[in-house]
């Protein structure tokens, strides 16, 4: 059973259950849920000033997921972006991927018996 305790600004804890925990889990997928709750944990300790209420707390914790979830989450990798700096001079000569769907095939052919590749996106 995992048990978080977040400190609220009247110095009593406010506990994170298995079921908030399973449905953060399910909200924000990209994110280590059990590690954000851990860094809310030491982002209370340390900033006694800026603790948060009994009414605040559960959309403190939305507002930092999803937060998380935007950035990519925790310790996600971010797909690689496939725009034109990230393409090879010989991805870029044979790419096909801009023809139109009906003339796509002519075009994929073309470039195989020319280069040998082709590159479709």
């Amino acid at each position: 059973m995992t048990k978080f305790e977040l400190i609220l600004n009247d110095k009593s804890l406010y506990l994170v259950t298995d079921d908030k925990i399973q449905k953060y889990k399910e909200l924000y997928p990209a994110v280590d849920v059990e590690q954000e709750l851990r860094s809310m944990i030491g982002w209370c300790d340390s900033n006694p000033k800026n603790r948060k209420t009994r009414n605040g707390v559960a959309s403190f914790i939305t507002r930092w997921l999803k937060k998380a979830q935007d950035q990519g989450g925790s310790g996600y990798k971010r797909p690689v972006s496939r725009g034109l700096r990230d393409l090879s001079n010989e991805q870029m000569l044979t790419d096909v991927s801009w023809v139109p769907k009906e003339k796509r095939a002519a075009a994929r052919a073309h470039m195989l018996k020319k280069y040998g590749v082709v590159y479709d996106g």
